[in-house]
């Protein structure tokens, strides 16, 4: 149960209300930058440290009470969906994602975020780069590569791998070959 740092508790509900704008702070800090995201740990974090309410309750069971309430809000604004830049550990959206319907398959919903996402960056402010930016999708922290540990020698020259020529859809933001359609959901891909 959530508690003031003297220990007196404070209801889930009342801790949502203090939260949710606290988050809505965080979260349009995160969207002026390009590029920018949270975890809902470092969420959690933030917005405990700043109201003063604490919970030892995990951040999975309330978090998404709490991201509810900023997506209602910037619903009612008319704002784009600030929940896109807060993401799991693994770097993905939840399941309740707002903007799609619920059942909505993992690679849908993370297109949707990552165009809403590029919809945040504009709409509050963040440095673009020249071409407008593109939506990007996060890759999950297990697939990222791991980075080669640094040496001070330098490693011999590879011969020169043939180059596959590829492409961005324009449809789902997969990078596949160039061709006429895209392999991966269908969509014409331009010449």
């Amino acid at each position: 149960m959530p508690h003031l740092a003297n220990g007196k508790y404070v209801s889930q509900a009342d801790a949502i209300r203090q939260w949710a704008p606290a988050a809505r702070e965080v979260l349009i800090e995160s969207a002026r930058k390009y590029g920018g995201w949270i975890t809902c740990q470092q969420l959690s974090d933030r917005i405990q440290a700043s109201t003063g309410i604490t919970t030892d309750q995990i951040v999975a069971h309330w978090i998404g009470r709490v991201l509810g309430a900023v997506a209602a809000g910037s619903e009612q604004r008319g704002e784009p969906r600030l929940t896109s830049v807060c993401v799991t550990p693994d770097r993905l959206i939840g399941e309740g994602y707002p903007g799609v319907p619920a059942g909505t398959d993992a690679r849908t919903r993370e297109r949707v975020a990552a165009e809403d996402r590029l919809e945040c960056y504009r709409f509050f402010g963040a440095t673009m780069p020249t071409d407008g930016g593109t939506p990007t999708v996060l890759a999950p922290a297990s697939a990222r590569p791991d980075r080669p540990a640094r040496s001070r020698v330098a490693p011999a020259p590879a011969a020169p791998a043939a180059a596959m020529r590829e492409r961005t859809c324009p449809h789902c933001f997969m990078v596949v070959p160039v061709a006429t359609t895209c392999r991966d959901c269908g969509g014409t891909l331009a010449a």
